[in-house]
């Protein structure tokens, strides 16, 4: 589990990132970043994408990835990683690929 602080919690600050910060799209993800001197992170993960058991698995392999992406100072400002499930569920390697795609395209501040 990511620690407190590296979490956004609260309903305003995921609408300011979703709103106000920039937006990458992949087969399987919306990737939205809003520069700020901290580092968190936000996953959504609606009923569309399956079952409680599809959707924690899909909730954990995001935040392993995000962690790794933390500790290696590859992370920056506020992220919020929204899944679009549209069709099949995607491989921890499969995500990983693309979450490291988003945030290139994102860039780094």
């Amino acid at each position: 589990m990511l620690p407190r602080h590296n979490r956004i919690v609260e309903p305003g600050d995921f609408r300011q990132v979703v709103r106000r910060g920039e937006k990458q799209v992949t087969a399987h993800l919306i990737v939205y970043r809003r520069p700020s001197e901290r580092v968190r992170v936000g996953v959504i993960v609606t009923a569309k994408c399956g079952n409680a058991v599809v959707r924690n698995t899909l909730r954990r392999r995001t935040r392993a990835i995000t962690r790794a992406l933390i500790d290696e100072g590859r992370l920056a400002g506020d992220v919020i990683i929204r899944f679009r499930c549209e069709g099949s569920v995607p491989s921890f390697m499969e995500l990983k690929s693309e979450i490291h795609d988003a945030m290139s395209g994102l860039g780094r501040p």
